[in-house]
């Protein structure tokens, strides 16, 4: 079950980043995206359940998720184009995502306030994470930091020199987004691994 985890999170933090330009706008619109299917997910997931109709379950969902990700996708058309066009296809990853399918199609029966707590949580974990992986590729690759702007703009702020960036601008590459990838993973694991063992030797005294 823990391997099994550490692969949904894996698959899902490359499908999220390595696709995707470096830019912390891009990372930050995803994370907003995939925070919105997830709240929508587990409420659409409680309404079935509650209506019985578990055998369509899954097929409902989706299709809701489907919907909703469309609705995203054309309110960014019509607010920040720029960011719609760059992520193209990239922003339907976070439907199919191995992430959503793991905590929205759980035979685990709970009360919808625990599951809410429980799965927004480690939802803001992982989005989190994400947010720092785009903010570094940003200020390290290109020297710069984006947000949204006004008049349905991406405004830049330069920190950096360009030409003093030197050999920082490996991250802004796909090559640099799999080696930051895989360091990333490697503390993410090595910290939950420590924590495990912190908590197992608490439960043992």
């Amino acid at each position: 079950m823990i391997q099994k985890k550490s692969f949904m999170y894996i698959a899902s933090f490359l499908a999220l980043t390595i696709p995707s330009t470096g830019r912390f706008v891009y990372g930050l619109t995803l994370t907003i995206e995939l925070f919105l299917l997830e709240i929508m997910g587990i409420l659409l997931n409680a309404l079935v359940t509650k209506l019985k109709f578990n055998e369509i379950r899954t097929y409902f969902v989706t299709f809701f998720m489907v919907a909703i990700t469309i609705f995203f996708r054309q309110l960014l058309v019509l607010t920040y184009t720029e960011i719609a066009l760059n992520l193209g296809f990239i922003i339907y990853f976070p439907t199919v995502s191995v992430f959503l399918a793991q905590t929205l199609f759980t035979d685990i029966e709970e009360p919808l306030a625990n599951k809410l707590k429980t799965n927004l949580l480690s939802t803001m974990i992982f989005c989190f994470i994400i947010i720092v992986f785009f903010f570094f590729r940003d200020i390290a690759g290109y020297g710069t930091i984006t947000f949204f702007g006004k008049n349905h703009r991406i405004i830049e702020k330069v920190l950096t020199n360009p030409d003093k960036i030197g050999i920082f601008t490996f991250f802004a590459s796909i090559p640099g987004a799999l080696v930051l990838t895989s360091i990333t993973i490697y503390i993410f694991l090595f910290l939950r691994n420590k924590f495990r063992i912190i908590s197992t030797n608490g439960e043992k005294k």
